[in-house]
Formats: structure tokens, C-alpha cells, sequence
């Protein structure tokens, strides 16, 4: 029989402060995170996510600054978990549980996911109950194998696959793991200092949760998730079924290797009554760089950017995805299957919103946005650096191992009634490394970064603008570089008559992969044109006060 508590509704006004304090809980998390990491990835780039879930793994709040995607794929973990070795009756509290099994995580070795139960003493007995749990994905510095990137031939040169395996048992560290992670990894100090701060911001979440819930007199999240749940979805069903019915299809090719091996998507979105269901079937098969994604992962970048059109202002959790369908054949591109190699996937994860935005305008026109200049631009950078070192003698230099990340964005796509913002990508929304941070963790000098004129497509509405950014190397010993860009082929589609953004491009002394590994020495120089959004709506529609600001601007 359901509990007192269990039966109790609460009134909008309360549910709606709760919903507000759940999401305060994981924000702090956040900031907790950030401010003890390590690398430059999660502390700068804020490349992670904080899910409070229900004991069935349903996402309840995700924190803001953070990759929304992630909200897809915890809830998941955290199902497959409950599936297999760790159901509910085996949790205890202080149990953490770590894997980076992309089938069951974030579709890549690189993001750690680490998930921790939240117990609570009932109020009736006295007894601890398990009442939820609280996850953490975090892009990590390094997992070992072929530097993160698209260069790796299968998964296995792609590092370390960590099981599901508990990282604490009843509070006990499981010291062994560490020391397995530390000995396979690039930057120890940098991974295992991650790890311990995502652990670190799961417990202070779990800490500010027990005050709120103490606060309200709650024995356990059951009536808050339950009215959390059905008030998202019934909101998200409401703004589907305003939509026309019918099937919406889109083909999209991109850039795969960025030479020859030709990459699509094909997707067809059907909308029936209030929900939705996108078919991959059609799309390429697995490719032979490491732009394969596994199903979770193209999951979450599908939900994602529907909500977006349909329901941007509902909060974000699982009652959300509950009208969203997904398929994608097994062994294709977006269903990936072992031994895949998957370290890039996010590349194509970030271009799901194209197709999906394109077969929708066909439905709701006024509710997408062009196609944006790029799945997020990386660039990896991996050697040994010199640093002073206090000795008994005085000051020594030493060299340290480092592994560096830069993110950089294309221009965004224009929307239906304004242009798209300059360097912005979507939907992922990692920060830029600032310029002063990467200079002083790697040895190189960055020498521009300014906007593209001319990149975004024209429209009635603009494109974003791409940028420019150069970098010189100038220290002494070569380094290892991973790149990984996209829209150096193909270009970023207009939408309503809009026309496509630029290409990107890379420029340098020494031939480099679009996608791959390449070694840096002193005196390199690297210039990468990132492209520009798509335009939306037709160019001679375009007011004239725009276009003169865009020319004083220097836009155009």
C-alpha cells in the first residue's frame, strides 16, 4: 500500500519552488565541480552534466551549465545498471559505481559516468530507504589508447573500458580501480583528479538534497517526481499535437573522413496525434574513423533539439522524451555496434539537429532554425611541457606530461526571426578554453581568433559567422595534435529559401587530417576557418537596415 506522502499532490506554486530548488541542487553540483577539477575540459569548458534521477532512473533536474545532452543518457545508465549486477536491493549508502562503457554511458570511453545512490531515513520506522539517484558525466583528459579524436581504427586503440564496477562500496574506496585508471592514462594527476571531483559534487548534491527534502518534511521523491514527470510530458504532448500529422523526411550528407569516404544521415520524422518518431533507417553504415555513435547517444542528440522546437520553456527531465520515438538500424553510422571505434562521436551526435530541423520545417516552419557552421571544432593537444619546481637547491625546471583541450565553435543558424549568433554551435554548448589558460598548459602561442566575415548564409534572417583562430607552437619538443573538424566538404544548409554558410577550412605549413592525429613541431603554425550558419528565409527579404549594419560591422 502507497504511503501518506506518496498519495499528496502538491499545488502549482509549491511544485513549482521545489522544481526550481531541485534544479538549484544540481547547479551547485556544477559549480562544485568546476571549481575542483582538474582539467581545463570540465573546469573551463564545463564539458559534463549532474542528473538527479528517481529510483527508477527517470531524470528529475539536470544542471544548467552543462551539456544538455547528457540528460538522455544517465537515465539510461542508470536503467541498465538497475538491469544487470546492480538492481536495487544490492545498493548501499556510500556505493558510487564508475564505467565508461560507451554501450551503456555517453557513447564514448572519454565521458566518465559515475552514479550514486540516495538514501533517507523514513520518517515512520526509521528505516533507510533508497529514494533516488544522483549521476555525473564528465568529459575525462584521457583514457589511454590513440589521443581522443577520430584517429583510432576499432575500440580497442581507443583506451581503457572501465565495467560498471564500484568505485566506493559502503564508503570504502576501491583503491585498485584508481590505480588501474592511473597506470593506462595520460595526465593521471589531471583524469583521477576529475574523478575524485565528480564524486565530490554528486555528495554535495546529495547533502543539499536531504536540506530541502528536510525543509519540506519529505520522506522521498515519489509524489515530487511523479508530478515533475506528468506535468513536462502533458506539456510536451499539448505542443506536439498543434503540429500537423504526417511523415517529414531529410538527407543530409556530411563530411565523414572530409576526403572520400562518403557519410549521411537520412531521417524521417513522422508526427502522429501528440507524438513523434524518427527513423534512421537509410543512413550510411559504420564508417572507418571514429565518427561511428552508439544508440544512446544518438538518442539523446534526437530528443534534445525536438524539445527545442516543441517545448524549449518545459523543464527538462524525463517526462519530456515520454512522446519521442527513436530508431536507428543496428550497424549503421547512428547505431554502432562493437568493435566500433566511437571517440569522435560526438562530431556526428551534433549534426542530428540539422536532419531533424530540416524534415520539421516541412510541419512547423516558424519553430526551427537554419543548419549550424559546425559540430563543435576540437583541437587535442598532448606532450610534455617545462615548469619551475621548488627544490632543497632552489628552483628547478621539470618537464610534466599534458593533455590540452580547445573547443571552438562555427556560426549558428539563423532562426525565424533573427539572425544566428556568431560562433555558437548547437546543441552542445562547451565554453571556450580562454586564450590565456591554453597558452600558459601547452606551448604555443595563439596568434588570431576574429570572426569570418562573409561565412554566415545569407537570408532574410543571417547565418552566425564562423571564426578564425591560429596558433603557433613554439615550444621545442614536437607534440601530438588530434583534430577534429566537420563542414570542411560540405556546408551548413539555409533553411525557407536561406542560403548555406561557408565551408571550413584548415591552413597550414604541413599537411594535417581533417580528422586524425598529426605531430606539431617548433615553429608550426595552424590556422582553422571554422564555417558559418545557415541562412533562413530569402536574401531579398532581408531588411536594408540590416544589411547596412552588417557592412559598417564589417560582417559581410
Amino acid at each position: 500500500m502507497e504511503s501518506t506522502e506518496s498519495l499528496n499532490t502538491y499545488d502549482a506554486i509549491t511544485l513549482s519552488i521545489l522544481w526550481a530548488r531541485l534544479v538549484a541542487i544540481v547547479d551547485e553540483a556544477g559549480t562544485i565541480l568546476r571549481r575542483t577539477s582538474f582539467s581545463t575540459g570540465t573546469r573551463e569548458s564545463s564539458d559534463f552534466a549532474i542528473v538527479l534521477m528517481d529510483t527508477d532512473g527517470n531524470s528529475l533536474a539536470q544542471s544548467t551549465t552543462s551539456v544538455p545532452s547528457f540528460m538522455g543518457v544517465l537515465p539510461m545508465l542508470v536503467r541498465s545498471l538497475l538491469a544487470g549486477n546492480f538492481p536495487l536491493a544490492k545498493w548501499q549508502p556510500g556505493d558510487v559505481v564508475i564505467t565508461n562503457d560507451p554501450w551503456l554511458c555517453a557513447g564514448a570511453k572519454a565521458d566518465v559516468g559515475i552514479i550514486a545512490p540516495v538514501f533517507r531515513s523514513q520518517s515512520d520506522f526509521g528505516d533507510i530507504k533508497l529514494i533516488g539517484f544522483m549521476g555525473c558525466v564528465a568529459h575525462s583528459p584521457d583514457m589511454g589508447g590513440i589521443l581522443w579524436g577520430a584517429g583510432a581504427r576499432d575500440l580497442y586503440e581507443e583506451g581503457l573500458l572501465i565495467p560498471p564496477v564500484k568505485l566506493y562500496e559502503s564508503g570504502n574506496q576501491n583503491q585498485l580501480i584508481l590505480t588501474l585508471i592511473e597506470a593506462n592514462v595520460r595526465a593521471p594527476q589531471q583524469t583521477i583528479g576529475d574523478i575524485r571531483a565528480q564524486v565530490s559534487a554528486i555528495e554535495q548534491g546529495v547533502r543539499s538534497l536531504m536540506r530541502m527534502m528536510d525543509e519540506y518534511q519529505m520522506d522521498n521523491l515519489e509524489p515530487l517526481a511523479r508530478q515533475i514527470l506528468d506535468a513536462s510530458e502533458r506539456a510536451m504532448r499539448e505542443a506536439i499535437r498543434k503540429a500537423p500529422d504526417g511523415q517529414y523526411h531529410y538527407f543530409y550528407p556530411i563530411d565523414g573522413d572530409g576526403l572520400n569516404e562518403p557519410a549521411f544521415i537520412n531521417c524521417l520524422v513522422q508526427i502522429q496525434d501528440d507524438e513523434i518518431t524518427v527513423d534512421y533507417d537509410g543512413t550510411s553504415g559504420v564508417h572507418s574513423l571514429a565518427i561511428n555513435a552508439a544508440f544512446n547517444y544518438v538518442y539523446a542528440y534526437t530528443t534534445y533539439p525536438i524539445i527545442c522546437v516543441f517545448s524549449p520553456d518545459v523543464p527538462s527531465n524525463e517526462g519530456a522524451l515520454r512522446p519521442i520515438r527513436v530508431s536507428a538500424p543496428i550497424g549503421s553510422l547512428l547505431n554502432a555496434q562493437p568493435p566500433a571505434p566511437l571517440g569522435a562521436r560526438y562530431i556526428t551526435g551534433n549534426l542530428l539537429q540539422a536532419p531533424l530541423f530540416g524534415a520539421l520545417a516541412q510541419a512547423v516552419p516558424d519553430l526551427v532554425q537554419a543548419d549550424s557552421g559546425s559540430a563543435c571544432w576540437s583541437i587535442v593537444l598532448h606532450g610534455q611541457r617545462e615548469i619551475p619546481v621548488k627544490t632543497k637547491t632552489g628552483v628547478e625546471t621539470q618537464k610534466i606530461e599534458f593533455v590540452e583541450y580547445c573547443f571552438l565553435n562555427g556560426g549558428y543558424g539563423a532562426r525565424p526571426t533573427k539572425d544566428g549568433v556568431n560562433v555558437l554551435s548547437f546543441p552542445t554548448n562547451v565554453a571556450n578554453v580562454p586564450i590565456e589558460v591554453l597558452e600558459r598548459n601547452a606551448p604555443i602561442l595563439i596568434t588570431e581568433k576574429s570572426l569570418r566575415p562573409g561565412t554566415g548564409g545569407a537570408g532574410k534572417f543571417r547565418g552566425g559567422l564562423g571564426q578564425v583562430f591560429s596558433f603557433k607552437m613554439v615550444g621545442t619538443d614536437p607534440i601530438t595534435v588530434s583534430i577534429l573538424t566537420e563542414k570542411t566538404k560540405t556546408v551548413a544548409h539555409g533553411m525557407l529559401g536561406g542560403e548555406p554558410g561557408a565551408a571550413g577550412a584548415i591552413i597550414s605549413n604541413r599537411k594535417l587530417p581533417p580528422k586524425g592525429l598529426a605531430r606539431l613541431y617548433a615553429g608550426d603554425e595552424i590556422t582553422l576557418q571554422l564555417p558559418g550558419g545557415g541562412g533562413y528565409g530569402l536574401a531579398s527579404e532581408r531588411d536594408p537596415v540590416a544589411t547596412r549594419r552588417d557592412n559598417e560591422l564589417g560582417y559581410s
